[in-house]
């Protein structure tokens, strides 16, 4: 279950040496993770195949070895057993921003028109995160793809916060029948512990990585990249997620003080990154 923007197209490629021909699924994910956009049909035949829009093109997949994508868990339980799914977690608030400076990539989404969901990214930063149709993508996305179809998640909206705690909770509850949970940021033993679960040796990629080889969209002169304001919706929308994602660091061992601390820094390098990537006024 690759979460966006989680080293998910890194290990898909990995997967992909590894098994041998034909047994990974070539279709590489639902409808889960698209904003705002129904017309599949409209989409070009090579990313068109890609996608499992209905419920026969999701059955087709159980003639695959191994599935790998963007998935939400519901999709996958109708494949298999949760103790045959893996997933990888990385710090929620650095997810966001990676997949808001991955929007902004020139031309990264040309081959997806007519679907348009990036070009949110464009608006200024505090604008997209109050902009309830790219909800899916930004708004506890993991807690999305572990739940998907639970009433209290809007498709066009934010979850309330009122509901977090509880969502959060059965989110974790979710996590937990998963055979592996790895996170991004303790480095290797997600790999190892994805090698174990397919019983195959994975070596480690690094691919997709934003600004790599070309650089986002910079903001404009003078924007106030990072406010106060800003920053107080990035911790909104990843309520749940930080919550689901300090019981994936206890699952791997990581005491109280150093998961906090971890997370801390992990999002603070990502701040500088999308500062660095972006320019603007940052506060």
């Amino acid at each position: 279950m690759h979460i966006p923007k989680s080293a998910g197209m890194s290990i898909h490629a990995a997967l992909e040496a590894a098994l041998p021909a034909g047994a990974l699924a070539p279709r590489r994910m639902d409808t889960s993770v698209f904003c705002d956009f129904n017309n599949f049909e409209l989409l070009s035949t090579s990313v068109r195949n890609l996608i499992a829009a209905n419920d026969e093109e999701v059955r087709s997949l159980r003639q695959y070895a191994v599935v790998s994508g963007h998935f939400s868990l519901p999709t996958l339980l109708q494949l298999c057993p949760a103790w045959a799914i893996g997933t990888i977690l990385r710090e929620p608030r650095a997810r966001t921003l990676s997949l808001y400076l991955y929007w902004r990539t020139p031309h990264i989404f040309d081959p997806m028109q007519p679907y348009l969901a990036h070009e949110h990214a464009l608006m200024p930063f505090d604008r997209f995160m109050t902009e309830p149709r790219v909800a899916p993508a930004i708004d506890n996305q993991v807690s999305r793809l572990l739940l998907r179809g639970d009433p209290r998640i809007p498709r066009d909206d934010f979850i309330a916060e009122t509901d977090i705690d509880a969502i959060a909770s059965d989110a974790v509850a979710r996590l937990d029948t998963l055979g592996f949970v790895g996170v991004l940021e303790l480095g290797d033993g997600a790999w190892q512990g994805l090698a174990r679960l397919f019983d195959i040796k994975l070596e480690s990629k690094k691919l997709n990585v934003t600004g790599e080889l070309t650089n986002p969209v910079p903001v404009s002169l003078g924007e106030r990249l990072l406010t106060a304001d800003s920053l107080a919706l990035v911790e909104q929308r990843n309520a749940s997620d930080r919550i689901v994602y300090d019981h994936a660091l206890a699952l791997a061992g990581i005491r109280s003080g150093e998961r906090l601390q971890l997370a801390e820094s992990t999002f603070a390098n990502q701040l500088v990154r999308f500062k660095d990537l972006l320019g603007g006024l940052a506060a």
